[in-house]
């Protein structure tokens, strides 16, 4: 059970991740904030500061920018923060 101040992501969660010109791959979410997230990157071929589209469940696209892969994961920085309220859905 998680902890007061702990979230832990639904299970399976995916986002639709749009790159370049008409590229798109769904993609494993591990780890979510306002801020931006971490997802499973396996045999994505971005480079760091690449702008992307990420569609969360529930939720329309929102821009970010790729800030680092490492270890078949990446990490994104949404362009702007996202409303907390409507994330929480997103967690179990």
């Amino acid at each position: 059970m998680a902890s007061a101040g702990e979230r832990k992501l639904a299970d399976d969660v995916k986002a639709i991740v749009r790159y370049r010109v008409r590229s798109k791959m769904e993609m494993q979410v591990l780890d979510l904030s306002e801020g931006g997230c971490m997802l499973d990157a396996r045999g994505w071929s971005v480079k760091p500061e690449e702008r992307v589209l990420v569609k969360l469940p529930g939720m329309g696209e929102v821009g970010a920018h790729v800030i680092w892969i490492e270890d078949q994961r990446a990490g994104l920085a949404f362009e702007e923060p996202l409303y907390g309220p409507v994330i929480e859905h997103i967690f179990a």
